[in-house]
């Protein structure tokens, strides 16, 4: 899922596993990401019996590789989403995003501190002159439906963050976290405080649904589950080829830098990403470093050392066009395979049409958020109430 030298990992020793299976499940979450680990919180912490399998270590795909910057705005912009979907549906999907975040939030309570859960605005730059207009527009979209917004004029830009652009927004509460333990640790206290059991090291060979459980082959053992779950991130498997057949995947890119003066950084370290696409997106990372991210492209495959090397300086590049004056050295370098959507939308419901077969695939540059919402969709999913959100995200569409 990834290559070069992660940041992330080397800032917790996660815990190890070692517990004894059971023959029966409620629910078997396969996949010990983002995704699965909420949703395996959710539905251990709601009674049910639940297993949680991973093919390798919790944490240690794709989320080891996220740059942990959680905003209730989505790569698909609310006035493009208004456009393509409706005021109605644009403004629930908006808004099951901010509660999601904010549901993050209120979780991060319970964990260890170092999970760096930190409030910070995010500053929306205009990349060109052409795109002044997709500022205002946007702006124009969050105040309508009430979301916490600000508009940045050209001088005010200079002057508060001393970015020489045309215009920005600025999104109020939004957050910064260390994703890698964040995963880790909200799947160790569902551990410790409900009845979940965790797997790892292990992979699911196949699974047969039948007329009153869902058989799970793994390694060396067979388990039965009332309710499986899919949640196998960016993973290319037959589960994402037999369902999730809108997906656009691409190789992504990021740096994590040396540390720098506390008073070199910009106003509240807010998060910055830019109007382009693809688009450059910077944050604060706890010890005064910064990550910088971004330079994505189109391909299925995950890049090598060489290369990230090469993107690396050119995100440097990228961040001294904002910020000439900063002198930055790479530390860690790193790109990974992630996962989009071609209409901007997570994929959440059920894979089968009677089965007990549910995916959740957090796809976009929001996927933190959409893991948070939905899994408290699953949760609803399995405990059959409905939620009108089932609709709007629902597999096959």
């Amino acid at each position: 899922m990834h290559n070069g030298k992660l940041y992330w990992p080397e800032t917790y020793l996660k815990k190890a596993y070692k517990d004894e299976i059971d023959m029966h499940y409620d629910v078997v979450v396969i996949g010990g990401g983002m995704s699965g680990a909420l949703t395996a919180y959710r539905v251990a912490e709601a009674g049910y019996h639940t297993l949680l399998v991973d093919k390798a270590e919790i944490g240690g795909a794709s989320s080891a590789a996220n740059t942990g910057l959680m905003q209730y705005m989505s790569d698909k912009l609310l006035h493009e989403c208004v456009k393509d979907f409706g005021a109605l549906e644009a403004y629930h999907f908006y808004k099951a995003s901010k509660e999601g975040l904010e549901d993050i939030e209120q979780l991060s309570h319970k964990l260890d501190a170092r999970v760096n859960f930190i409030k910070r605005d995010s500053l929306f730059i205009a990349s060109t002159k052409r795109d002044k207009k997709t500022i205002k527009d946007e702006y124009e979209a969050l105040r309508y439906f009430d979301f916490p917004v600000d508009y940045v004029k050209q001088e005010q830009l200079k002057e508060d963050y001393g970015i020489d652009k045309y215009n920005a927004l600025i999104t109020h509460e939004d957050a910064e976290i260390n994703p890698y333990v964040f995963v880790n640790e909200i799947v160790k206290y569902a551990h410790d405080h409900f009845h979940l059991d965790v797997l790892e090291h292990t992979e699911l060979i196949k699974y047969k649904a039948g007329n009153k459980n869902v058989g799970c082959q793994f390694n060396n053992q067979t388990v039965t589950t009332d309710k499986l779950v899919m949640t196998t991130g960016y993973a290319k498997n037959k589960i994402t080829r037999r369902y999730i057949n809108r997906e656009e995947f691409v190789a992504s890119y990021a740096v994590v830098t040396e540390p720098i003066h506390e008073n070199q950084f910009w106003k509240d370290k807010a998060m910055i990403w830019e109007s382009a696409r693809p688009y450059l997106y910077i944050r604060h990372v706890p010890g005064n470093r910064i990550l910088i991210g971004g330079l994505d492209e189109k391909t299925d495959k995950i890049p090598d050392e060489k290369h990230i090397q090469k993107q690396g300086k050119r995100l440097i590049k990228a961040f001294n066009k904002l910020y000439p004056e900063l002198e930055l050295t790479i530390e860690y370098a790193y790109g990974a395979r992630f996962g989009e959507t071609k209409d901007g939308k997570p994929f959440i419901g059920k894979l089968e049409g009677d089965a007990e077969i549910y995916g959740l695939y957090g796809y976009g540059g929001n996927g933190t958020v959409y893991s948070s919402f939905g899994s408290k969709l699953l949760l609803d999913m399995i405990e059959g109430k409905y939620n009108p959100l089932s609709e709007l995200f629902k597999v096959k569409r």
